[in-house]
């Protein structure tokens, strides 16, 4: 019954959320924790659980303590969930981002992002590898893209090239001996550090 309220409060509040991106910032801002993660993609809101697996939890505070410990803190800004980007077709809040030092502080989002992270989750696997992918590379500022499994050190990689375009497929990179050197913030990221904590994933004898 409780579920059943929960999931009916839900989609009441998508039925009335605007949809402008400026005003749909300011709506998302006002909501509890608890009613679930917003987003806006072409006019269309929705909203995905906010509780996730202990292993979602660690990747991202991996990637997190990481660039904190790698950036310039000077020059660039380490953000969560919590804080949403800016692309051109609506308002997203990827799991990471990172982007050059604001010093006014009071903002909802950012426009400029230069890396963006996400980690897999059942419930939203399939739109970090179609939708996101579109509206996150589509971001003039985006230098890379990265997405990591939960379960097993593996990720995928797309990053910016040279003449500004974005490869057809992304980098895949499995164990933790690998680094990823990210375009835009002098900085290499290791798979060692990013999965620190999650197993390995079992052999075949």
């Amino acid at each position: 019954m409780q579920q059943d309220t929960h999931k009916a409060l839900r989609e009441d509040l998508i039925r009335t959320a605007p949809t402008e991106p400026e005003a749909f910032l300011q709506w998302g801002a006002q909501r509890e924790r608890e009613e679930g993660k917003f987003e806006l993609s072409r006019g269309r809101v929705t909203c995905d659980m906010i509780w996730t697996s202990r292993n979602h939890t660690r990747v991202c505070a991996n990637i997190v303590g990481e660039l904190v410990r790698l950036l310039d803190r000077e020059r660039f800004e380490v953000g969560v969930a919590d804080f949403a980007v800016q692309t051109p077709v609506g308002v997203r809040s990827p799991d990471v981002v990172v982007d050059q030092v604001n010093p006014r502080g009071g903002e909802l989002s950012t426009s400029t992002p230069i890396f963006i992270a996400e980690v897999l989750s059942p419930s939203t696997a399939g739109k970090d590898f179609t939708e996101k992918l579109e509206e996150y590379t589509a971001i003039d500022t985006l230098q890379t893209y990265f997405i990591c499994s939960q379960d097993e050190p593996r990720a995928w990689v797309w990053a910016r090239q040279r003449d500004g375009s974005w490869p057809r497929r992304p980098v895949e990179l499995v164990g933790r001996e690998a680094t990823i050197a990210l375009g835009g913030l002098g900085v290499e990221l290791s798979m060692a550090a990013v999965f620190r904590g999650i197993p390995d994933p079992p052999t075949l004898e």
